[in-house]
């Protein structure tokens, strides 16, 4: 567990900050009782504007009766899933909490060693023996969650995703959290010994009698898009999709593995379907149902990461006939859980955010097919250019001398090389060189030079393997993403005001008449700018 003094400290800032941040003068109080952030991971703006006539559910209702922010962006440059759900929950970019990447270098007793943003061998996971836990411990700051549990002693904060990195950073840094993620190893939605030392019985329910029913009934991909709709996304038979594989519907779990007797293999065929985000959000309901979250006086927390659309746009693109299914399922799933949250809670008594951690390029062969440049970077490619930095590098200050940058920066698929030194002086005017500056926290360094202190901006379109798609980039469809709030106090509506995803968190918590910390780099939205067209 975190160390007492630890958790008091991390108590102590917050009720220092808690006085700073009063309800404006002239906002009306309200009763909420629950904050719920939903981050859709990989949902770039182009995507979610893109199949806006597909939808008749949730994503309908959010943007009918809620504020619609059209111009949300990341501001930062390594768009990864950590980064973005601790800039979410914290209201800070990475050069201030902490999660510069999934993972990164940093440098013990002289030597350099790979970080995992979550993954702590101090702890286990919960009923899998020799799976290593995970923690929050390289968070810097706090979050949503421990301005909840700080605020009340009483408030309850949950976690779920299908990912143990959106889940973890979007719980902040207390272990009073409840966080769950699903372990496609084992099949179960499962925790870390830093939270809790046994499930408690609604967690085993679910895994033991709700989670088998999604098994049974989602060895088959159906496509459910009708045939008017289709046009939206590119044909089915693109062969670069899936790594050149099954890249047409139906997918069939028998029909694509090689052991059909493997529990674990039918486990990680079926996260990759629509069908984990319908379980995410089944838990998600048991959370509120079994823990009265938002039904007991308090300001709870509930973070949801949806990790489908992530999984399916990474195996076939943004604009594949599998991701509109897959956006068409997510639509369907948000109507019911926004109903239930409506029955359970009280639409008067929560404030909810939907946004994404990140967007996507496109596949590069559907790029290169619309005239548009794209290109993987092997990883071939990538080990001779770090090769050939480490030969050319001399004993300067920086550990490399202009020339050694001028010939990286003659590489076909590098539009720009960034030193240690620029990154840790003052703010640039370079706005792609302030993009990584705000995702560089000193002593965690990213990218495959960046031993050598250097930082690669590849060429828009590129990116490295071995996905066939990614993000990562400072590029706008990576940075790019959807906004929306639906509450008490939010006004319906589209706004064409630059907002920053930092502004999340310090909006939910003004929604809520929760205290938060006074130094963030984001601000409250909602204080009366002026829609700049009608709901949906």
């Amino acid at each position: 567990m975190p160390s007492p003094l630890r958790m008091f400290a991390v108590a102590l800032g917050l009720f220092a900050a808690a006085g700073c941040n009063p309800r404006s003068e002239g906002e009306t109080a309200h009763d909420v009782r629950l904050i719920v952030l939903i981050s859709v991971d990989q949902f770039p703006y182009h995507l979610y504007e893109r199949y806006d006539s597909v939808y008749n559910g949730g994503l309908k209702r959010l943007q009918n009766q809620g504020r619609v922010y059209r111009d949300a962006v990341l501001d930062y440059a390594e768009t990864w899933t950590s980064a973005g759900h601790s800039t979410l929950s914290t209201g800070m970019n990475p050069w201030r909490h902490g999660v510069a990447d999934n993972s990164w270098y940093e440098q013990v007793d002289g030597e350099w060693k790979t970080v995992s943003s979550v993954s702590d061998d101090a702890f286990e996971v919960l009923g899998v023996p020799g799976k290593t836990g995970v923690s929050p411990k390289n968070l810097m700051t706090s979050g949503l969650a421990d301005w909840v549990v700080t605020a009340d002693s009483q408030a309850v904060a949950v976690a779920v995703s299908g990912k143990y990195t959106a889940s973890v950073l979007l719980g902040g840094q207390t272990n009073a959290s409840h966080v769950y993620y699903y372990e496609d190893d084992v099949g179960r939605f499962v925790t870390s010994s830093y939270y809790r030392d046994a499930y408690p019985n609604w967690v085993n329910r679910f895994n033991d009698e709700a989670l088998p029913a999604f098994y049974s009934a989602d060895s088959v991909w159906e496509r459910a898009v009708p045939q008017e709709l289709r046009g939206l996304a590119r044909r089915d038979d693109a062969s670069y999709e899936n790594y050149g594989s099954d890249y047409t519907f139906p997918h069939i779990f028998a029909d694509e593995v090689e052991d059909v007797q493997d529990p674990a293999a039918f486990y990680d065929w079926w996260d990759h379907t629509p069908a984990l985000d319908g379980a995410i959000l089944a838990l998600a309901r048991e959370a509120v149902t079994n823990l009265s979250l938002g039904q007991r006086g308090q300001v709870d927390y509930l973070g949801v990461s949806l990790s489908q659309l992530d999984r399916v746009g990474h195996d076939f693109g943004p604009i594949s006939q599998e991701q509109l299914d897959a956006v068409m399922h997510l639509d369907r799933e948000l109507a019911d859980f926004l109903d239930f949250l409506d029955r359970v809670v009280g639409p008067d008594h929560y404030v909810l955010a939907l946004t994404s951690d990140h967007g996507v390029v496109e596949i590069p062969e559907y790029r290169r097919e619309s005239g548009l440049p794209g290109r993987v970077v092997t990883s071939r490619e990538m080990r001779e250019a770090v090769a050939d930095v480490r030969e050319a590098v001399t004993g300067s200050t920086d550990g490399h001398d202009g020339a050694v940058i001028e010939a990286i920066k003659e590489l076909e698929f590098v539009a720009d090389v960034i030193t240690l030194g620029q990154l840790a002086g003052p703010e640039a005017s370079d706005s792609f060189v302030a993009f990584y500056q705000r995702s560089y926290f000193p002593g965690r360094v990213f990218g495959p030079l960046a031993r050598q202190g250097l930082f690669v901006r590849l060429t828009e379109g590129s990116h490295g393997g071995p996905e066939l798609t990614t993000h990562g980039s400072p590029y706008l469809y990576d940075r790019h993403v959807p906004l929306i709030f639906l509450g008490p106090g939010v006004r319906a509506g589209v706004s064409g005001e630059p907002v920053r995803i930092v502004d999340v968190a310090p909006t939910l918590a003004r929604l809520a008449g929760l205290p938060f910390p006074d130094d963030l780099e984001g601000q409250p939205l909602l204080g009366g700018e002026e829609p700049v067209g009608s709901s949906r």
